[in-house]
């Protein structure tokens, strides 16, 4: 997923884009901008899709304003160079998890712990907020509504890719509609790329060999250079390939959602932490055969004889030996040792 994997001064902005390395620049609120945008906006206030830079940003922008290029009604007008954010690391598989598993928290939110519920009815990832610690918020809520029985839109709202195909030919938007949207962030997410770029179709044509449950690498995002499990992969994917299911009594619900990827991470954290234990256990063990005393192979009597002359006229040397608490001291304490 192409973005950027450090947070910004204060807020940055998952955008409505999985924009690859090769495709073309972002150019704003049109689907074709940056996963992450630097904003010195609050995060409970809506985007406004313009972001704010700092002095020092605009200093280095334009080679310490040495770039003026004329004079405008409100002041000189300089040539700038803005980084579009292509070349930095993209996210890694554990924190796409848990940025899902955020979003469907806060999705959930709104479904069972408002009241009354609201339908957010355009989630999409420029609507998602990472803050400096990665964590993800749901923000723009401008097309939110509560939850009303057989309420019908006059106009269809939303993003094109993320749009409820039942929404679209009822007119009838509901908790599953949101659920919907969800399930092609999730896909985002995984695909690193935008409805815009043929998301769908390209997820359509991996399930008919998959059959929307394993087998789905083939779509896995390829800036992760495999760097991924394939079981977290696999049941992620299964999971926002029941949240797109044309019919919508048969999407999950987002307390569903919340609670499969939750699961998900339990038995992350169970596997790698019984992986730190083994690997604890296997060094505890190399350091006791480190400990043993060397064994001498023995050698018979008259070996020995054959090989050494003996004077019998020598006096007799006893050789110190040591008790066991002794063997951990220095030969500076050798004097002290019973003999």
């Amino acid at each position: 997923m192409p973005i950027r994997a450090n947070g910004a001064d204060s807020c940055t902005i998952l955008s409505d884009s999985t924009l690859a390395p090769e495709s073309p620049a972002k150019s704003g609120r049109n689907g074709m901008s940056l996963w992450l945008e630097g904003f010195k906006k609050s995060n409970v206030v809506a985007v406004s899709g313009i972001p704010e830079y700092s002095y020092k940003d605009l200093q280095k922008a334009t080679y310490n304003f040495t770039t003026l290029i004329g004079q405008g009604a409100f002041g000189p007008v300089y040539k700038a160079q803005m980084s579009t954010g292509e070349n930095h690391e993209p996210l890694s598989w554990d924190l796409r998890v848990y940025i899902a598993l955020d979003v469907a928290r806060g999705v959930e939110y709104l479904h069972d712990g408002a009241v009354p519920p609201v339908i957010h009815r355009d989630i999409k990832s420029s609507n998602i907020l990472l803050d400096n610690s990665m964590r993800a918020r749901v923000a723009d809520f401008g097309l939110s509504r509560e939850e009303m029985v057989d309420r019908h839109a006059a106009n269809i709202r939303g993003t094109f890719g993320y749009l409820d195909p039942e929404y679209i030919s009822t007119r009838n938007f509901t908790k599953k509609s949101d659920v919907y949207s969800y399930g092609v962030l999730l896909f985002e997410l995984i695909a690193g790329r935008n409805p815009q770029q043929g998301l769908m179709e390209y997820v359509e044509l991996a399930a008919m060999n998959t059959e929307g449950k394993v087998g789905w690498e083939e779509i896995v995002d390829s800036r992760l250079d495999g760097k991924f499990d394939v079981q977290e992969l696999n049941e992620v994917a299964a999971l926002a390939y029941k949240c797109i299911n044309r019919v919508p009594k048969k999407r999950p619900s987002m307390r569903d959602i919340v609670q499969v990827l939750t699961r998900i991470l339990k038995l992350r954290h169970n596997r790698r932490h019984h992986h730190k234990k083994s690997l604890s256990a296997t060094a505890d063990e190399v350091s006791i055969d480190m400990d043993q005393p060397e064994i001498n192979t023995p050698v018979s009597i008259s070996a020995l004889a054959d090989e050494v002359s003996i004077d019998m006229d020598q006096p007799e040397v006893k050789t110190p030996v040591f008790n066991c608490n002794q063997r951990e001291e220095s030969m500076d304490n050798a004097d002290a040792c019973e003999v």
